[in-house]
């Protein structure tokens, strides 16, 4: 008797103990840390910051100081997954994101989801006064983990 019960003791620990495993194991989640970055653009200057670091989750704001609209076009690795909602962003005939036009003094915003190194360039307005076409300017954006 004393036998049968210290091995239905020893059992009752036993799933007691993989139940609590399997509750801790599925505390063990990832989470998604959202942050904001901010990235100003100007006619004559290069964005600012030029280089931004973040992790999975970080959403990147596009603020037009300059006197013209400007798109935000990636030239290297494409942008084709987004957190959230793309704000003033499209997904292109390729299937990946480039932004609108965007008005001077407007925004355009992007969540990054997938690590790697994003370069993109800043392309103003063709409507120049006197026929001149507005100089490019280039950014990177790391995404890390």
């Amino acid at each position: 008797m004393k036998r049968a019960l210290s091995i239905t003791c020893s059992l009752a620990i036993i799933i007691v103990c993989m139940v609590g495993h399997l509750f801790a194991a599925e505390e063990k989640t990832e989470t998604l840390t959202i942050t904001n970055k901010i990235v100003v653009v100007k006619t004559v200057e290069q964005p600012d910051p030029v280089t931004l670091f973040g992790q999975a989750g970080t959403t990147v704001i596009w603020v037009n100081h300059s006197k013209f609209p400007v798109e935000v076009v990636f030239t290297e690795k494409q942008v084709v997954l987004a957190c959230g909602s793309p704000m003033n962003f499209f997904v292109n005939k390729e299937g990946t994101y480039e932004s609108h036009k965007i008005p001077s003094g407007g925004t355009a915003s992007l969540c990054f989801t997938e690590k790697g190194r994003y370069v993109y360039k800043t392309k103003p307005s063709k409507k120049f006064p006197l026929g001149k076409k507005g100089k490019e300017h280039s950014g990177t954006i790391w995404i890390k983990e």
